[in-house]
């Protein structure tokens, strides 16, 4: 188990913090799942903006852990830790960047504001009906980078430029979950979902009125390991 357990951090070190996720799931997987606990991971494409703004939806792809502990036939603890969080909007008005040169090159352009963070959902599931449940809960947001991109086209290519802005943002912020689960099979199988995401914290410091975070996602769990939990009962 040492051995195991070393061999872990060491290849963590040398991985990408998704893929650590998954080394994570597949070393542990087998062990956390039980017929009181489902352990997997969650993958959720979806759209993302901020309220406030006058942008637009952008493409966004969240990628996290989740356990699912049992509390009864019908109610489920379900938290999530998502290190790979996706906010921001596009299609922004340009602004003034303190450069001429630059203002003058995207005078006609939009800027996409790209913020990537950590996520933590913690969610109750409660069974509606057989495999259909809600979910609802409080989630806490750490914002780790931002970014503007300033976008346009010069002689039909196109033409980007970046600004950090870190110092633009509130870092923690907090927000709610609710939604839909499904599950694909009574045991430990895949689940699908959809859930929306808002948030209560005004996120952007420098621009009037309230900014806060608004997303829709598709939610795909897979149970890592679940193959080999033993006394599987109608778990969610």
């Amino acid at each position: 188990m040492k051995t195991m357990i070393l061999l872990l951090v060491m290849l963590t070190g040398c991985c990408t913090m998704a893929g650590a996720q998954v080394l994570i799931s597949l070393v542990f997987g087998k062990k956390l799942n039980t017929d009181k606990l489902e352990f997997g991971l969650m993958v959720a494409p979806g759209a993302v903006s901020l309220t406030g703004m006058n942008g637009k939806y952008k493409p966004a792809l969240d990628l996290g852990l989740y356990f699912n502990f049992k509390v009864s036939e019908n109610l489920f603890l379900h938290p999530e830790a998502i290190p790979k969080s996706a906010f921001g909007t596009k299609q922004l008005p340009v602004y003034a960047t303190g450069n001429a040169n630059i203002d003058t090159l995207f005078g006609n352009g939009y800027v996409q504001k790209n913020i990537k963070g950590i996520s933590l959902p913690l969610l109750i599931h409660y069974r509606i009906k057989g495999l259909l449940f809600a979910e609802l809960g409080p989630q806490v947001d750490w914002l780790l980078k931002t970014k503007d991109v300033f976008k346009t086209e010069t002689n039909g290519n196109p033409l980007n430029y970046t600004i950090n802005t870190n110092h633009s943002v509130t870092h923690f912020g907090i927000g709610a979950v609710a939604g839909l689960a499904y599950k694909l099979r009574k045991d430990k199988g895949l689940g699908i979902g959809i859930r929306y995401c808002f948030g209560m914290t005004d996120m952007i410091k420098n621009v009037s009125g309230s900014q806060r975070s608004q997303a829709w996602f598709c939610t795909i769990s897979i149970p890592i390991g679940a193959g080999a939990a033993k006394n599987t009962t109608n778990t969610h």
